[in-house]
């Protein structure tokens, strides 16, 4: 028999006793002959042994604390895909991207509730105003002298008194000024392009995640709003992105987005594209633009000797120029532009 070892990882005394050895035979009680290597063989073989049961106990070994913090550092991607169909889809598509977030701010609504609060104050307005011409009337007006007399009076019910009357009213007004409050925060707001509206109505169609009934809402084209500000280019952001639509899809996406947009969604018609990197690209094309309408009326002017009344044309031509492109290109305002040109 050859020597064999079986290694099941129960312990070093078991894995030795499972060292079945023969060599030359069993040594016979009256057999004095001892092999000099015999000893030396048997400490190589308890080494192997030793060994293949140290690396079986390593495989059943918990993970080490590396091994653990990179799979917390791994994060998760929150796929359209992934989500099941229907309105847990459509807001995973809204949330993979800061263009999508977007929703009607019901302005007719908000204008047909503000008139009805603000005629229920005229209401009581008219109210107060007759209560106080009624008084002036009845005693000379002693109790619009004083609050405390005017609470007190005993002729008439308090129900209709005037305590009663400022308590509805600043309870109107509560309401008058929150209602305000919260339409003058969705005038604020700014509409969605029309580019990044037609990329989330297109979806809805295509996908239909909702019935045909409460789809309508994407109808109301005028009347959504944008819950995220968009970049500094504004409109240069989305030109650079339809543009990115022209080159080959693997390109654009090789070069532009990054594995988070990538592992969003496996449609084929669905192209999300690194805000950061699309950023980049912006800055760089702007800042060509701005080196070449500073470099270029300087190397014209030098060239033009004399011509007072052309150099004078050029700078005027160039200065507009980089008015224009200012403020068509950027969000600047309108007294920044100033500054800008002025410098």
């Amino acid at each position: 028999m050859s020597n064999s070892v079986d290694i099941d990882g129960r312990g070093v005394g078991t894995a030795l006793s499972n060292i079945d050895i023969e060599k030359g035979g069993q040594q016979g009680p009256g057999n004095t002959n001892i092999d000099p290597s015999e000893p030396i063989s048997r400490v190589i073989r308890w080494f192997r042994g030793a060994t293949l049961w140290f690396s079986s106990t390593r495989q059943s070994e918990p993970p080490s604390p590396a091994t653990t913090q990179s799979h917390w550092q791994q994060e998760e991607v929150s796929r359209i895909d992934g989500h099941p169909e229907g309105y847990p889809q459509l807001a995973a598509f809204i949330d993979s991207d800061e263009s999508f977030l977007m929703c009607r701010r019901f302005g007719w609504l908000n204008s047909r509730v503000l008139l009805y609060r603000q005629d229920e104050l005229v209401k009581l307005e008219e109210t107060l105003i007759a209560m106080d011409d009624d008084d002036t009337a009845y005693d000379g007006g002693k109790t619009l002298k004083s609050r405390e007399e005017d609470d007190g009076r005993k002729d008439i019910e308090e129900q209709v008194s005037r305590k009663t009357l400022i308590n509805q009213i600043d309870t109107k007004l509560k309401e008058y000024h929150e209602l305000i409050s919260r339409v003058r925060t969705f005038v604020a707001l700014k509409r969605p392009s029309a580019r990044n509206f037609n990329s989330f109505k297109n979806w809805m169609i295509d996908q239909k995640p909702v019935t045909r009934e409460e789809m309508q809402f994407i109808r109301h084209a005028g009347d959504f709003v944008a819950l995220a500000d968009g970049q500094e280019g504004g409109w240069f952001d989305g030109f650079v992105e339809d543009i990115l639509t022209k080159i080959p899809k693997d390109l654009a996406r090789k070069l532009f987005s990054g594995p988070e947009e990538l592992a969003k969604s496996n449609d084929a018609y669905v192209h999300l594209y690194s805000r950061y990197r699309i950023d980049i690209l912006v800055r760089l094309i702007l800042t060509i633009i701005t080196v070449v309408l500073l470099v270029v009326p300087t190397a014209v002017l030098y060239e033009v000797s004399g011509h007072a009344a052309l150099k004078i044309g050029l700078i005027m031509l160039f200065t507009l120029l980089f008015s224009m492109a200012l403020g068509i290109l950027t969000k600047a305002k309108r007294h920044e532009m100033f500054a800008a040109t002025a410098a």
